[in-house]
């Protein structure tokens, strides 16, 4: 159990065993092996600078791509759903659920957390309503997944990253490991939400790593780890390019681009939107994920 104690919380702890992250990681490894070669060569939208970032690099910074009253909003809602989904008063719980959201805790909380939110690490299934919707169905962002992703697009996955002071970033990997999909590949977008820097935990990517098969991923062998997280070690990392972003800006990237975070070692919350999208039609497998939610924002499918 939990309990408030003034404005500290404290709660009852326990680390995610060891069979359990083995499982988790040898399902991610199902996918290992599999490429994605394809490159852009037409394009209606893009820049060719834009084209070129993508097929050379796995991935499309736009700066400056909403404004930062935006972000607060988009803050601002996150922090109202978990609020109507996380119970201050119940027991401890990897994951809570709720009008159709996910909430996933920090197993490393930072030890002055105040509020309910300082407690979160991930928020899923944001994306169908409000201003997370809003943001998907934007005319430049749609328009710069269909030069990658043809015509029929749609958004399967959203989630919202916390990292609180004193979190751990999450290690290297590939999003199509999570991903057992029968093509290829997916685009993430992240929005920056806040500035994010070298301190706070940003983003580290591998440039040109989309050109490589999926690795396989072994699991975080830190203890007190998140669940879900594993990690690539079988490769050369000494090219890492940090992604440090202001409040606004946007990273479109490949879903087989190795990318990390570092940890948060700022006095601040570091927080990050992040969208994934796939060709309509594509096929998932015979379970899809929970976290997963379909939803179509141009082309055929809308009218399906």
């Amino acid at each position: 159990m939990f309990n408030k104690i003034g404005k500290i919380f404290i709660m009852e702890r326990k680390d995610i065993d060891q069979d359990s992250k083995n499982e988790f990681s040898n399902k991610v490894n199902e996918q290992a092996g599999r490429t994605s070669l394809h490159k852009i060569e037409n394009t209606q939208f893009m820049t060719e600078d834009q084209k070129r970032s993508w097929n050379e690099c796995g991935y499309i910074l736009v700066p400056n791509f909403v404004e930062e009253g935006f972000c607060n909003e988009m803050n601002d809602a996150v922090i109202d759903i978990i609020k109507s989904i996380v119970p201050e008063d119940g027991a401890f719980s990897h994951a809570y659920a709720g009008d159709g959201h996910i909430a996933i805790r920090e197993m490393k909380p930072s030890p002055n957390a105040t509020k309910i939110e300082d407690e979160i690490s991930k928020l899923f299934r944001i994306h169908s309503k409000g201003i997370f919707n809003q943001f998907i169905r934007g005319e430049t962002l749609c328009n710069l997944l269909e030069d990658i992703l043809g015509p029929n697009i749609d958004c399967f996955l959203s989630q919202f990253i916390f990292k609180n002071p004193g979190a751990w970033g999450q290690p290297w990997h590939q999003d199509s490991s999570y991903f057992p999909f029968d093509r290829e590949p997916q685009v993430a977008a992240w929005l920056a939400t806040s500035e994010a820097t070298l301190e706070n935990g940003c983003l580290v990517v591998l440039p040109g790593s989309h050109q490589e098969s999926l690795h396989d991923h072994l699991p975080d062998e830190r203890e007190g780890s998140n669940y879900g997280y594993t990690e690539i070690k079988d490769h050369d990392f000494s090219q890492e390019t940090p992604m440090t972003l202001n409040k606004g800006d946007l990273l479109l990237f490949h879903s087989f681009l190795m990318h990390k975070s570092f940890d948060n070692k700022s006095n601040s919350r570091r927080t990050a939107m992040v969208y994934h999208f796939a060709e309509t039609g594509t096929g998932y497998g015979e379970v899809d994920s929970p976290t997963n939610e379909w939803i179509s924002i141009r082309g055929r499918g809308l009218n399906a």
